[in-house]
């Protein structure tokens, strides 16, 4: 369970894709921009996305204290989601997380840079909450609003690296157990290609989409549970992205791991048009 925890952590930190598509797709201009000024990237902003599957979850993404200057942008971003093993259906993990985020304006459209230090992660089950820091560095493509999306075409991937730290406490105890470490999480994502452009059903109507697919691996790295290292098997999904031009956003994701299909899907997109 603590492993299970831990990884929902470490390789969460990177935002969601889904949850990172600016506004129009416009000329070629450095990706950092295009994030910077999407009309989306404003003080509170929020998306709620819903996931099916072996492990249901619920995500809630928010924008704060949104800033802005010649070199790049910073946000507040705050992510609030619930998961659990349907096989075992247990008492979800709820997990609370606040990051720092600052975007490098000034790079290549394929070499954006997104960095969080010293996030804030609070996470609790059944029997144990944990509470700590981690942080993620990446670079590669993250915005395909911003990209010049047309069918058959190639577009680059993308890196993360992430670590945590955490405190693992009894609940109703200020009093710490043990520690968990993963110090070299990763997240890689290989070269994606778009697909057909076509309409589907969504949770938010029915919408002209186009799909890019990738292959998503995981690592957790050596994870140390107190001095013990334990070592979690890295992870490999196919991963398709369903990116609608008229909303500018991926309003569905379907993940395929080990043979089985999970859909996670966007259900509210909230833009507050007057803050900054």
């Amino acid at each position: 369970m603590l492993a299970a925890v831990a990884g929902a952590v470490a390789l969460g930190l990177a935002p969601a894709s889904h949850a990172q598509e600016a506004a129009a797709p416009r000329a070629a201009v450095p990706a950092g921009a295009v994030i910077c000024d999407a009309p989306w990237f404003r003080s509170g902003s929020r998306v709620q996305m819903e996931g099916d599957g072996a492990m249901p979850m619920s995500i809630t993404m928010s924008l704060r204290d949104v800033g802005r200057s010649p070199a790049g942008c910073r946000a507040q971003l705050e992510v609030r989601s619930k998961s659990a093993l349907s096989a075992l259906m247990g008492s979800p993990v709820i997990m609370d997380q606040v990051h720092e985020v600052s975007i490098d304006r000034r790079t290549p459209a394929d070499q954006t840079s997104i960095e969080s230090q010293h996030a804030v992660i609070n996470a609790r089950g059944r029997y144990a909450r944990m509470y700590g820091e981690a942080a993620f560095k990446g670079k590669g493509v993250f915005n395909y609003a911003g990209m010049n999306l047309k069918e058959g075409s190639t577009l680059d991937g993308e890196t993360f690296e992430s670590s945590l730290s955490l405190k693992i406490y009894p609940l109703g105890s200020d009093e710490p157990v043990g520690t968990m470490r993963a110090l070299h999480a990763s997240i890689n994502i290989s070269s994606r290609q778009v697909g057909r452009r076509q309409m589907i059903d969504t949770v938010m109507g029915r919408k002209e989409c186009l799909p890019v697919t990738y292959d998503k691996r995981t690592s957790l790295g050596p994870l140390l549970v107190g001095e013990e290292v334990v070592q979690v098997e890295p992870t490999l999904m196919h991963v398709t992205d369903w990116y609608c031009p008229a909303e500018a956003f991926v309003l569905r994701t379907e993940i395929r791991q080990d043979g089985k299909l999970q859909s996670v899907d966007v259900t509210a997109l909230e833009r507050d048009s007057e803050a900054p």
